[in-house]
């Protein structure tokens, strides 16, 4: 059986599943996601090749019509999961959701720029640019506490 594994790869149900000859397929619409449980690593996909990225080295991931986008230090990944599913499983202490087309890491911010009509710009470590749209202005101010 396929299933996509949302799981991280030294995770003891993974290796379980495995062992029983379920196969992690990126492709399938089934998916495994621990509830309530953060992962460590997401799985993207590079040139057709699967990837697990530490989370502590993506930036922000970003939707950008069908297309999840994961903006790592070494590079962007695409994601065949949702913005949704991804929001939910990311460590919630260091990820964000800015937008509705953005999740932030919080420590990979920079600078944080002021722009008119509550909005913020985020300047992260990557170089890209991020923006705080006005219906998570007053969430992002209140976890940033400015």
């Amino acid at each position: 059986m396929n299933i996509k594994l949302m799981l991280d790869p030294e995770d003891p149900i993974r290796k379980s599943l495995e062992s029983m000859g379920i196969i992690d397929d990126p492709d399938s619409k089934y998916a495994l996601i621990r509830r309530g449980g953060e992962v460590n690593y997401i799985a993207g996909k590079r040139e057709d090749q699967q990837f697990f990225i530490d989370v502590n080295d993506i930036c922000f991931i970003e939707s950008m019509g069908h297309d999840i986008i994961i903006h790592a230090s070494d590079g962007t990944y695409n994601s065949g999961e949702r913005l949704k599913a991804l929001e939910q499983v990311l460590p919630a202490e260091r990820f964000l959701r800015v937008s509705n087309s953005s999740i932030v890491n919080l420590k990979k911010i920079k600078r944080i720029e002021s722009s008119l009509l509550q909005k913020f710009i985020l300047h992260m470590t990557n170089g890209s640019k991020v923006d705080v749209t006005r219906s998570y202005y007053y969430i992002f101010r209140e976890r940033i506490g400015i």
